[in-house]
């Protein structure tokens, strides 16, 4: 046997990238697997597998229940830097009076740490994986960013 050296291949995020393209079932059964091997390993998976970017382009009715479901000052921070479209679609999903209120308290936020807004980002997609379990939110297509 010849010995060769290890290729550090990817990581999490490749893996992220392969398990979201296999559509939403059979991406649960390989996190389900994944979690009785390495609980924090899968979560650290699935929090890549959608990530804000992509929450924001789900249908209208699944971003009212995320809404809704979010404190808003995880959801301010959350939205700290995201492109103007992906930020309008959850600002969209609000009432034209809580939309008004949301917005200007966003405003007067400070500055905000990196890990803050990565933070919040994390809980935004764990609230949207933990609706579509409860049928409540409807994934975007594997790949599919708006």
């Amino acid at each position: 046997m010849h010995w060769r050296p290890a290729i550090k291949l990817g990581g999490v995020s490749t893996v992220a990238r392969i398990v979201g393209a296999m559509g939403v079932s059979r991406a649960d059964a390989v996190l389900g697997q994944l979690r009785q091997l390495d609980q924090d390993l899968a979560e650290q998976i699935s929090d890549q597998i959608m990530p804000i970017e992509k929450v924001a382009s789900a249908d209208a009715r699944s971003l009212q229940s995320l809404v809704r479901e979010i404190d808003s000052a995880v959801l301010m921070i959350a939205l700290r830097g995201l492109q103007k479209k992906q930020r309008d679609a959850f600002l969209g999903s609000m009432s034209s009076r809580a939309r008004a209120l949301f917005v200007e308290e966003m405003e007067e936020l400070g500055p905000i740490r990196r890990s803050d807004v990565e933070a919040a980002r994390t809980i935004v997609a764990r609230v949207a994986r933990l609706l579509a379990d409860q049928g409540r939110f409807v994934p975007p297509e594997a790949g599919h960013v708006s």
